[in-house]
């Protein structure tokens, strides 16, 4: 399922209470890294971005681009260009407004059960380009506006793109938390991880530290529970579960005070279901639940895993191609690609392709390439990233 399609059927219905809004007032299709536009160079393009605890920087257009997708700079920092005399929010600068988050949340007087529930959309790419491609997308679609929130965003250090629909939780006044789970299927020996995609949408800096619970952190993760974060700004933090527990169903809880405070004022609420993930929020937090698969599936698994990479080798061969282009004029060898395909190829992938009613199995897998290409660098099929040799 390739990330327009996602779009369409993850879009929800807005509801009609009150809210508060802090996105940009006219989205843009916007140009930039990787758009038709690109930086115009020298003097007409500089600019100078600050923020809280970020002092006034001179830097080119495609710079502040990066910035705002890689979260280093908030919802409240200012820009200018150089020939201008006075700072505007950047977030309302047609040049960098699609860049950031969209978030149309609730209005804080709710509360508990008559909040509404927050879902949207949210794209993580190693690929600064293509994450900005998609955010310029989301900005000029009427229909993106229809989500809770959005936000595409440029990991480095991320193997592979995630795009995921997601839920907002509000964990304290102001500051919001959305997990986003690489797969809800994981092979025993082998990792969970989240990424914990957090919201501090107040005047003030907040420190908060979420309390895992139901499977243990990896001791040099527990870190990343915590989070520091300037007014007005957000951070993406990853959390991992090693998968040494026995076959069948597990649940990871995040939450924000202890067993013994939360039955206290614990709140009766709903569970919504996320394609294969159960989020079952509490008063404070919620719960993830995900599969650890029992050995004779996970051999399965790993045999569609070495079919789909086959699969994908072979599509290089046919194509006579060694590499794909990069979309900037540059090349990525073949064995990089299919580097990066590997971890794109999780259980929960694989079991959603094996379920696949249209075709069978066979004819499935060959095209998982495509969607990979797709959702990493936005081609439409592998045979338009071919690099004849």
């Amino acid at each position: 399922m390739r990330c327009g399609q996602r779009l369409r059927d993850s879009l929800i219905r807005p509801w009609s209470t009150a809210v508060y809004a802090v996105q940009v007032d006219r989205m843009s299709a916007g140009t930039g890294v990787g758009g038709a536009g690109g930086g115009l160079g020298g003097v007409a393009d500089l600019w100078e971005l600050s923020d809280a605890g970020f002092p006034p920087t001179r830097m080119t257009s495609d710079q502040v681009l990066a910035m705002v997708s890689q979260g280093r700079v908030g919802l409240a920092s200012q820009v200018r260009r150089v020939s201008e005399a006075q700072s505007t929010r950047t977030v309302s600068r047609p040049e960098f407004g699609y860049a950031f988050p969209y978030l149309n949340l609730p209005s804080q007087k709710l509360k508990g059960k008559h909040m509404p529930e927050v879902v949207g959309f949210v794209a993580i790419n190693p690929n600064l380009a293509r994450a900005l491609d998609v955010a310029r997308q989301l900005a000029a679609d009427p229909k993106a506006r229809n989500f809770g929130f959005w936000y595409s965003a440029h990991l480095d250090w991320i193997p592979a793109p995630l795009v995921r629909r997601a839920r907002l939780f509000q964990m304290w006044n102001g500051f919001w938390v959305a997990p986003l789970v690489e797969s809800s299927t994981v092979k025993p020996g082998t990792w969970l991880n989240v990424h914990l995609l957090a919201f501090n949408l107040t005047d003030k800096e907040q420190q908060r530290s979420l309390r895992a619970g139901g499977s243990e952190i990896a001791g040099g993760m527990r870190g990343n529970l915590s989070f520091s974060l300037p007014p007005w700004s957000w951070a993406i933090q990853m959390v991992s579960v090693p998968a040494q527990g026995p076959p069948g169903e597990h649940t990871l809880s995040f939450k924000t005070r202890s067993g013994a405070e939360r039955a206290a004022t614990a709140a009766a609420v709903g569970i919504l279901t996320l394609g294969s993930f159960v989020y079952a929020p509490g008063s404070s937090g919620f719960s993830l639940r995900y599969q650890i698969l029992p050995p004779e599936s996970a051999k399965s698994v790993e045999a569609w895993e070495a079919y789909a990479l086959q699969a994908a080798g072979k599509r290089f061969e046919d194509a006579h191609a060694s590499a794909i282009s990069d979309r900037q004029g540059g090349r990525i060898p073949k064995e990089t690609v299919l580097e990066r395909f590997r971890p794109y190829l999780t259980p929960s992938l694989i079991f959603a392709a094996l379920q696949a009613k249209q075709r069978p199995p066979e004819q499935v897998f060959p095209t998982l390439l495509d969607e990979f290409l797709f959702d990493w660098l936005g081609y439409r099929g592998a045979d338009q990233a071919f690099l004849a040799e």
